[in-house]
């Protein structure tokens, strides 16, 4: 058997116990190392993908460290005596490392007797498939019990600012990376077969979601790539000088995505939840007439803000209403700190089945990073929960970033990667850093629509400078024509 998601272990859980599926692992590692020096290399990779914390009694926690330790010292010829693994268990138990009245080779001879679940031929996948996967979610519990110990204890406690502000909110978010962890099993059971014979198959249609802007999709591996991808979970910051149009272009991708049948989730920390609707009406309309190829009276932000349409526009501005765009976008403007933001993300991610993007403007106005120097750990804490939180769920998490003042004071306008603002750190767990430059922001002669992006990091490709074009009034980043 095979479990391919939470749902299909449930028939499987008659109860929270683990013995079982314990003694179904020690017994497999027990007879492969015993038996057949052969296979110790994926023994190897089978006991490591478990640790001692798995077991609830210290008798098979021992056997399970002796089989660990075992392993490590052994040669590529080494021979294992048959109950070795049970003798060295008991010098523990004489030694008086492990308080018990059992000795290990009984232990091991009921492991090997006990399972009924899974009696038969053991072999490493069906522990891969189905034991582990199992197991997983039954740990969960325990831990969970455990972190929910600790919450209970903080609230019994007098409220403080330390434990308002961080202790509870850890706690928090250390159950839901618990419970995320244990029911994405199909997604980290994998092995190097399962990633071969998906290599195999022809690309899915929803591989990557286009940004609309054909020659960033042609730099970042096709677009926004979701959980189905093999680029999914990246942290793609996006940083300029204030006036470039940062928010611009996160609200016309993700309008985009929004637009195909994508859902996406914004996290405003700048501007309030109205303002970046306006600016996603404005977008809408603007991409739309793009589509069908004729650009003409499109919505622009200030007729929103004075109620000055033309009668095509308030058509247009009506029907916006009955599309799904309108289910796809979701937008939180309150302030957050990385804990909230991090617990929202996995929430939505479980609710929103189709999240292909997540949009955070700006990154030095979470809660904790103001985005001095004095704040470059702060900073990298938040980068780093935010790259971690890409990677479990598997989408793409576009960040918003400010850059120091120094570039100000150069010929050259273009930042670059040393201009990144507050830490070094962005850099460093950031999948893709580009960055943004509107001309005519310093000089009126130029076009004041033009717009460079300079891909200065791309862990999966090419860097370069991509000519686009801005129109600030309806909000929309698009392509040069």
């Amino acid at each position: 058997m095979k479990f391919e998601n939470i749902q299909e272990l449930i028939p499987f859980m008659r109860d929270w116990d683990t013995s079982e599926l314990e003694d179904s692992f020690i017994a497999f590692c027990v007879d492969a190392i015993e038996s057949d020096a052969k296979v110790l290399s994926w023994v190897y990779k089978l006991v490591s993908s478990v640790n001692d914390s798995w077991f609830t009694d210290d008798l098979r926690r021992a056997i399970y460290c002796v089989i660990r330790k075992t392993i490590l010292s052994l040669g590529k010829d080494d021979f294992v005596m048959p109950g070795s693994i049970a003798i060295k268990t008991d010098a523990l138990i004489l030694a008086g490392v492990i308080k018990t009245n059992l000795k290990a080779g009984e232990a091991i001879e009921k492991a090997r007797s006990s399972s009924s679940l899974f009696l038969g031929s053991y072999s490493y996948d069906l522990l891969v498939d189905s034991v582990i996967p199992l197991w997983r979610v039954k740990l969960a519990r325990r831990q969970l019990r455990e972190c929910s110990e600790k919450i209970v204890d903080c609230l019994d406690r007098s409220p403080s600012h330390d434990l308002i502000a961080n202790k509870i909110p850890s706690l928090i978010e250390k159950q839901q990376g618990i419970w995320g962890n244990a029911s994405a099993s199909s997604h980290k059971d994998g092995s190097w077969k399962d990633t071969i014979n998906e290599l195999l198959k022809p690309l899915p249609d929803d591989n990557s979601v286009s940004t609309g802007i054909s020659v960033l999709d042609q730099t970042i591996q096709g677009g926004i790539a979701g959980p189905d991808s093999a680029y999914g979970g990246r942290l793609i910051v996006v940083a300029a000088r204030p006036g470039m149009g940062k928010t611009t272009l996160a609200v016309t991708l993700a309008t985009h995505l929004a637009n195909t049948d994508s859902n996406v989730v914004f996290f405003s920390l700048e501007m309030p939840r109205r303002q970046i609707e306006y600016k996603a009406i404005c977008c809408l309309d603007f991409l739309e007439m793009k589509q069908q190829g004729r650009i003409v009276d499109p919505i622009r932000l200030f007729q929103l803000q004075n109620r000055s349409y033309s009668i095509p526009q308030r058509e247009r501005l009506k029907a916006i209403t009955s599309k799904q765009f309108v289910n796809k976008f979701d937008i939180f403007d309150s302030g957050q700190d990385i804990a909230q933001l991090t617990a929202t993300i996995r929430l939505m991610a479980r609710t929103r089945p189709n999240l292909r993007g997540i949009f955070i403007d700006y990154l030095h106005l979470i809660d904790g990073c103001t985005g001095t120097d004095n704040d470059a750990t702060a900073i990298g804490k938040v980068t780093a929960s935010l790259k971690r939180v890409a990677v479990e769920v598997g989408i793409d998490i576009v960040l918003m970033s400010q850059i120091n003042r120094g570039v100000e004071q150069r010929a050259e306008k273009m930042p670059t990667l040393a201009d990144l603002r507050g830490s070094g750190c962005i850099e460093q767990d950031a999948d893709i850093v580009m960055f943004m430059f509107r001309p005519g922001y310093y000089d009126q002669s130029c076009d004041p629509y033009e717009l460079a992006i300079s891909v200065a990091k791309n862990r999966n490709g090419v860097t370069g400078t991509l000519a686009c074009k801005i129109d600030l009034a309806s909000s929309v980043v698009f392509d040069r024509i």
